[in-house]
């Protein structure tokens, strides 16, 4: 992705944005943001943690089966590495960048990387969507979801045609997916072996009772994430809600970078289903950036010293 058109595409979401922040008032968010406990906020971000842990976990475990022994440090911050690019990118796609960090600091086969974060990916979109469905069925009983209905489905098709198309490139038909590759940002580079992905992928597939376990660990922290960000400004909703609400609003992060405007927009339609103010679902859905932002900066240093800058955004 060109620095241009993820410039334009960050700047249509600044405009979202600037748009909700007339709708509401200023003040009452500037208000509740100060009003912020921080200690909520500090289990917020150490659950972050946790799930990146989770995360790094799923790699470093694929890693080895398929042949390498990496120290978990390295995958650790190779992978956050990959998330800080992927806040800044659209579909969160700047996270395919992970593979190449791992060479640099591993030496792995980035196609062998990217092996391990492909396919998991796909599953990772399709629980997702299975996620905001059951998100989706909760709110029904308690409150009109006419207003959810179609930017939902529009996510959760997205996801879903997304995920499938990853796992059939992983395990189906050599030539048809060879193909579809080559159009891809970030992959045309791996259709001159796409043999060795798939046999990668292949040895990756028989391990999705490890995978999907481990995406559960990880959606529980998410979750946590989630409640303690609300508990922090005075959302007093259960567990579980979050537990819910993170497959459906997160959903929107794969559309301009990272959901720009359009999770802050998802977040008071759907706090609001709730009875949550306006005023506090605009403080959360700031706080989730903030919380993420400054937990995946903890990957900067490898990117900086692992690409240069033009590297990343060609």
């Amino acid at each position: 992705m060109r620095a241009r058109s993820i410039l334009v595409q960050i700047i249509i979401g600044i405009v979202i944005i600037f748009v909700i922040f007339i709708k509401l008032d200023v003040n009452e968010v500037i208000t509740t943001l100060k009003r912020t406990s921080p200690s909520y906020f500090i289990l917020a971000c150490l659950a972050y943690f946790c799930l990146n842990l989770v995360l790094s976990t799923r790699l470093r475990y694929l890693l080895a089966e398929i042949g390498y022994q990496i120290k978990f440090p390295t995958v650790l911050f190779s992978h956050m590495g990959g998330m800080i690019i992927g806040d800044i990118t659209p579909g969160r796609s700047g996270y395919f960048l992970t593979p190449p960090l791992l060479k640099k600091k591993a030496g792995t086969n980035i196609t062998d990387g990217m092996a391990c974060i492909f396919a998991p990916q796909g599953i990772e979109f399709i629980l997702k969507v299975c996620g905001a469905i059951a998100a989706l069925f909760y709110i029904y009983t308690i409150s009109d979801i006419s207003g959810l209905l179609i930017p939902v489905s529009i996510g959760a098709i997205f996801l879903l045609v997304a995920g499938i198309a990853m796992l059939m490139i992983s395990w189906y038909n050599e030539s048809m997916t060879s193909k579809f590759v080559h159009r891809l940002p970030f992959f045309k580079k791996f259709t001159d072996r796409i043999s060795s992905f798939k046999e990668r992928s292949i040895l990756i597939k028989n391990n999705i009772t490890a995978i999907l376990i481990l995406y559960m660990v990880g959606w529980v922290f998410a979750g946590l994430q989630w409640f303690y960000l609300g508990r922090a400004i005075g959302i007093e909703l259960p567990y579980y809600v979050f537990f819910l609400l993170h497959p459906l609003l997160s959903m929107l992060m794969f559309t301009l970078p990272s959901g720009l405007g359009f999770m802050e927009v998802g977040s008071i339609l759907v706090f609001s289903l709730l009875g949550v103010p306006s005023v506090f679902a605009a403080t959360f859905s700031i706080l989730v950036r903030v919380s993420v932002l400054l937990v995946d900066a903890i990957g900067l240093k490898t990117v900086m010293s692992s690409l240069h800058y033009s590297d990343i955004i060609s």
